[in-house]
């Protein structure tokens, strides 16, 4: 084989593996991005609801986790749904992310964003969180621009909800079906 066939086989070989270790890096970059995007969005959030109810700062002392999902976009005429993505916190630890999937149906009409935070009790509450399928709620409501907030009194179930609402219009009686799922950023 000459010298000059053996170079073009190894550029052949070896320009296929930079590529794709350039690519590799540039894919890492823009998820740290992603991550650094989220987390800014996420402490935003929580200022708002901080600031917003007063009441969630006892929640924010003596939960042993919580997920907050800082944009949940909901519509509905009829029927409806909502889907939103956050991160989900143990401790002071950012431990993974978790994706919201609501659909609706009743009396209801209009459009929404809003913040959504679950403050989960205990280790038990968050593991459940971490395996739950599909839960089936009722609520009913009204939204007018900034205006709304909603959340559980007390805690049920080890976890505790409080929504804060960024924009929209809104009235609704309805039932729903809610689900979140949970991707841990390390293997556990």
């Amino acid at each position: 084989m000459s010298a000059d066939a053996m170079i073009r086989r190894l550029i052949g070989i070896v320009a296929p593996l930079v590529c794709l270790s350039m690519a590799s890096i540039a894919s890492a970059e823009w998820q740290a991005n992603q991550n650094d995007k989220a987390q800014v969005a996420a402490q935003d959030a929580i200022a708002r609801i901080k600031d917003r109810i007063p009441r969630s700062a006892g929640y924010f002392e003596q939960a042993y986790a919580y997920a907050i999902l800082p944009s949940v976009t909901r519509a509905a005429i009829g029927f409806g749904g909502a889907y939103g993505k956050g991160l989900v916190v143990e401790g002071d630890e950012l431990i993974g992310t978790t994706g919201f999937w609501q659909f609706t149906s009743g009396i209801q009409a209009g459009a929404k964003n809003f913040s959504m935070i679950l403050f989960f009790k205990d280790k038990a509450a968050l593991e459940n969180f971490k395996m739950r399928k599909t839960q089936f709620l009722g609520q009913a409501g009204l939204t007018f621009a900034t205006v709304g907030a909603a959340g559980t009194p007390a805690y049920n179930e080890g976890v505790a909800i409080i929504t804060v609402t960024r924009l929209g219009l809104m009235g609704e009686f309805s039932v729903s079906g809610a689900k979140f799922d949970y991707k841990p950023l390390h293997q556990e």
